[in-house]
């Protein structure tokens, strides 16, 4: 139950009160004038047939018939939305880190192989929410907006490969930017922004970023861990079809890790949770049950089209409350009990 003008229901008991004063304000003056024509009201000859129980009645029913139109117009709404229905329309958009880390093989077939497969196969179950892909290595590309053409975007991840990137490097707190502009210049309502990273970051700083979006942007952020704590070497593509492994300055093979702690941090700052890929992909299902369902249910119950109007109930109490006290009007009714005559003053 919620109220479309919650502030009308603020103003129901001043107004009772308020009416209530001035109708005991009216009766006291009303009672003052009588006093000046019938002598002393204790008599019976000064309100003959009036009943002082149908008058409280009456303003009882008049109180009632006040507060009921006031809780009218202050507009009860039920919620009536279908829960198959709630998680319809949901925008989000997932980043996938396609920088050279994720070439590694300590997930099989590599990781961006691990990660691109299992976002495929749960976009297939994402139908019915509004979806958009990100990569990013040393910069942030939006490679498709966000839309409800689920295949588009498989097509879409089908031609994305981490080689193929020319700027190195791997910035999370770009791809957070990159995104958290795109929500702002669009002016969508939900946003949600999925990491799939192995969290390992060269440049910027994620977790600020993160913070700052969500504090400023309302942007939720939920990180996907790829990879393994042991790690593996990373492989490099070179001229001619040839691969070798990556070399630091020193002339050291360079080994990639999963950086959990790192996602960890992101996740936390930026309002959203932390889940590991796993083997097939059953962190993203995770994700959309832990994170993405809430996240469903309350954007649905903020929207006032998921709710059945109920001001009639009150308004017919109103409309009751008002006829009944027209019907009861004690000063109408003449009470059967003999009642004495004044006395003349002879």
């Amino acid at each position: 139950m919620k109220f479309a003008h919650l502030w009308l229901l603020w103003l129901i008991p001043p107004a009772l009160a308020g009416l209530w004063l001035a109708l005991a304000w009216g009766r006291r003056r009303r009672r003052k004038l009588s006093d000046k024509f019938t002598g002393d009201p204790a008599h019976c000859w000064s309100a003959p047939g009036f009943s002082e129980t149908r008058r409280r009645l009456g303003t009882l029913l008049l109180l009632v018939a006040v507060g009921s139109m006031l809780l009218a117009l202050a507009r009860p709404l039920r919620y009536a939305k279908a829960n198959e229905e709630e998680l319809q329309g949901i925008p989000y958009i997932v980043a996938l880190d396609a920088s050279r880390s994720m070439l590694a093989t300590d997930v099989k077939p590599t990781r961006y192989g691990a990660a691109s497969n299992a976002l495929d196969r749960w976009l297939t179950d994402s139908t019915a929410d509004r979806v958009g892909i990100t990569t990013f290595a040393g910069e942030a590309f939006l490679n498709a907006p966000i839309t409800f053409d689920t295949e588009a975007l498989r097509t879409v991840l089908r031609f994305i490969e981490p080689e193929e990137i020319y700027e190195g490097g791997s910035s999370l707190a770009l791809a957070i930017e990159r995104v958290g502009k795109y929500f702002v210049s669009n002016n969508l309502p939900q946003r949600v922004l999925i990491i799939i990273s192995d969290g390992e970051e060269v440049e910027g700083d994620a977790i600020e970023e993160a913070r700052k979006w969500h504090r400023e942007a309302r942007m939720a952020v939920s990180t996907v861990g790829v990879g393994t704590s042991i790690g593996a070497k990373v492989p490099v593509h070179r001229r001619g079809g040839a691969w070798s492994v990556a070399r630091n300055a020193f002339g050291q093979e360079v080994t990639t890790r999963l950086d959990e702690g790192n996602l960890k941090r992101i996740a936390n700052a930026g309002g959203g949770r932390y889940f590991l890929l796993g083997a097939n992909g059953e962190g993203l299902d995770q994700l959309r049950q832990d994170f993405l369902r809430p996240l469903a249910e309350a954007a649905a119950k903020d929207n006032l089209n998921n709710y059945r109007e109920l001001y009639h109930i009150p308004l017919v109490l109103c409309l009751c409350c008002v006829l009944f006290r027209l019907w009861l009007r004690p000063e109408s009714y003449q009470s059967r009990v003999a009642t004495a005559q004044r006395p003349l003053i002879r």
